[in-house]
């Protein structure tokens, strides 16, 4: 049995999203009363269809012809009925006017029977789409709604990694892959939308742009880089090393084959020479996860270990990116494997240099040439079973396919794009990539790179279920919500955080990590450990960060008491995740340096929040208001621990790109309002 297979049986089903309890409404299934079983309009029909099915001796009650028109009636005289003006009305040039023009909306037994027969064609629709898809299930195809199988159907190792059996996600909030996008509004949750709490903006000066800033274009090398194999090899190493074990979009072999004709004939005008490029240019400037992290009293803010001489070469980056650059058009232009791999690889590129908008444009391209590519060559059934693929290619293209989905989500958690993704709008039938045929059980940290890549990579996806149905849950809360919402959405956040305990508790052991109980945790020597533990702390704090804003705003004022209890305790679990966040900041450049950046100034401003409610309490305190029992009070050590993290990714605040230094200058801004106001109340 493959690993990945042998791994399912220690996978969660609710790891993948679990719908939320549907909420039922008479309208939703029929449209208008006439339509209603027990309505007095179906008994007419019913009535009428009895009827006529008596038999001959039972006249059969016909309704009356059309009425005459008003003068028609005045004179008696026979009226032809025509519409909009009947033959002698017409003819005398008068006005027309019919006594049923009055009752227009008079239900007929025709309009009856017709509403009934389209109804019924609906259910016969509905009962045949679910039949099909038992029998699809039956044979072993996926599953529309989730992807699962019922039987393993890739690969020949005949085995189907899925961590869910055929559990329905939520069909209308759901945000994964295969499935359409809602119709309600998804809002971002990034900075802006703390930065829109009230107690903040009463606090802290309007904000300038916090993920783009006006940059200038930096001058391209005239110069080729130094093309020899050695070099490209070297670097071929380290982008695997860095980036193909958590992104596994490449074939390695062919990726080797492309490098190798590159050194030996030199670039040419071909979309590999481009994905060389890119490769290569992504390589230098990514910097390799510190071994060692030292963090001791006399130096709180974590460092990189001396001897570790990996950097970035931004100027040498810039030179394969130029090489890269002139050949995007001609990628664009192919519908081939390669030419999706550069232009996410162009988007990766554009994350190490923290310029999200361009990521987020070339992942979208990448989008539109995966789909291009699926429906000229292989349609959806073939990603799945294709006898004329070879089961890699299918498990590259299925990556692709993740990897834009992904890298489109976290974008749009921070950013304010428009419209659904363009990869979502696939009818995609999985909700993972299916892994290649892999060897052993990786039970050990001493298993292959390759199992322990796929591992991550789908840990990384089944969280990114998770963090979109968090999305979906906290865009759906009213700014002012009444206190049944309040209490729907503690009942929601209660499913999400035993969904994200399933989620753990199903980590591969090689991906195993304890979770803190304070505010301080160790770093992982681990890369992939380090990344996940981040994106548990981020479940965590974004299932509870809500709670945070109904009590700093005061929109709890006046409910149940255990409501108010129950969000305090939601609350001062967001504060606990802020400050681990905050704790775990290492200054080396990798794809995620935005992301990190952006995540320490949200921290930074819900504690902020937090710190300035509490000054509100006392400022009423010493007014004579009588304080709530549900008072939230900031960590001790938040100022202090903001500083350090703060001082750790100095040299990523000081770019212009991204509106990293605009970020900056807003933390600094809320650290102000706190002290400033601690200075007034005491």
């Amino acid at each position: 049995m493959s690993p990945i297979g042998e791994q399912r049986r220690h996978i969660n089903p609710t790891i993948l999203p679990v719908p939320a309890p549907p909420q039922h409404d008479s309208s939703a299934v029929w449209s208008c009363h006439e339509f209603s079983p027990t309505s007095a309009p179906f008994m007419a029909s019913q009535d009428l269809a009895a009827h006529q099915g008596a038999g001959s001796n039972v006249s059969v009650v016909r309704s009356r012809g059309a009425s005459a028109c008003e003068n028609c009636r005045s004179r008696k005289t026979k009226c032809d009925n025509r519409r909009p003006s009947c033959g002698f009305c017409l003819k005398r040039r008068v006005p027309c006017v019919y006594q049923d023009d009055n009752n227009a909306g008079l239900i007929t037994g025709a309009d009856i029977l017709q509403a009934v027969n389209r109804v019924a064609n609906l259910i016969e629709a509905q009962q045949r789409d679910q039949r099909r898809q038992q029998q699809l299930l039956l044979q072993g195809m996926p599953c529309a709604s989730c992807g699962s199988r019922s039987t393993p159907a890739w690969g020949p190792t005949s085995q189907s990694w899925s961590p869910s059996a055929c559990s329905q996600p939520d069909n209308a909030n759901n945000l994964g892959p295969g499935h359409p996008w809602p119709r309600e509004t998804v809002r971002p949750q990034g900075v802006e939308s703390v930065l829109g709490w009230q107690i903040l903006a009463l606090n802290l000066p309007p904000s300038r742009c916090l993920f783009a800033q006006p940059v200038a274009e930096a001058d391209q090398p005239s110069s080729l880089p130094d093309m020899s194999y050695s070099q490209l090899s070297r670097l071929e190493s380290k982008y695997i090393e860095v980036l193909h074990t958590k992104n596994p979009i490449l074939d390695l072999n062919e990726l080797h084959r492309m490098v190798l004709h590159v050194a030996e004939n030199g670039p040419d005008w071909s979309t590999r020479t481009c994905l060389v490029a890119l490769v290569c240019a992504i390589a230098v400037l990514s910097e390799a996860y510190p071994g060692t992290i030292t963090r001791s009293a006399a130096q709180p803010t974590p460092s990189l270990d001396p001897d570790d001489e990996s950097g970035a070469d931004v100027k040498l980056s810039l030179q394969f990116w130029n090489i890269a650059l002139k050949r995007l058009g001609y990628a664009m232009r192919e519908n081939s494997v390669e030419a999706v791999q550069t232009l996410v690889l162009a988007g990766i590129w554009y994350m190490h240099r923290m310029e999200p908008l361009e990521a987020w444009k070339h992942f979208n391209l990448a989008g539109a040439a995966w789909n291009t590519l699926r429906l000229t060559r292989f349609p959806v059934v073939d990603l799945i079973d294709n006898t004329d693929t070879t089961p890699n290619e299918l498990t590259i293209l299925q990556a692709l396919y993740f990897t834009i989905w992904k890298s489109d989500c976290e974008l749009r958690l921070e950013l304010p794009v428009p419209g659904p993704p363009l990869i979502n709008s696939t009818e995609f039938p999985l909700a993972f990539p299916q892994p290649p045929r892999l060897g052993s059980q990786p039970s050990t940290p001493d298993a292959s790179e390759s199992e322990r890549s796929w591992y991550y990579y789908l840990t990384e996806i089944a969280a990114r279920h998770l963090l979109n149905r968090l999305v979906q849950m906290n865009s759906e809360c009213a700014d002012t919500p009444t206190e049944r919402q309040v209490t729907r959405l503690v009942s929601h956040a209660e499913m999400m955080q035993a969904q994200i305990s399933d989620w753990y508790t199903s980590l591969p052991s090689i991906f195993h990590f304890a979770i803190p109980d304070g505010y301080d945790a160790d770093f992982p020597s681990d890369p992939m450990i380090f990344v996940l533990r981040h994106r548990y702390f981020t479940l965590r704090e974004l299932v509870a960060r809500p709670f945070v804003r109904l009590l700093v705003d005061g929109l709890l004022d006046g409910m149940d008491p255990l409501i108010r209890v129950r969000a305090r305790s939601f609350a001062s679990e967001c504060m606990q995740f802020c400050m681990l966040k905050l704790s775990q900041t290492v200054a080396y450049r990798h794809q995620g340096n935005w992301y990190l950046l952006r995540s320490m100034t949200t921290s930074s401003l819900i504690l902020a929040a937090v710190h300035l409610a509490q000054c509100r309490l006392r400022e009423g305190e010493a007014a004579g208001a009588t304080p709530p029992s549900e008072n939230l009070m900031p960590p001790e050590a938040w100022i202090s621990r903001v500083r350090d993290a703060v001082e750790s990714a100095q040299p990523f605040f000081e770019e212009t790109s991204g509106g990293a230094s605009n970020m900056k200058q807003m933390i600094l801004a809320a650290l102000g309002a706190a002290q400033q106001r601690s200075a007034w109340c005491g």
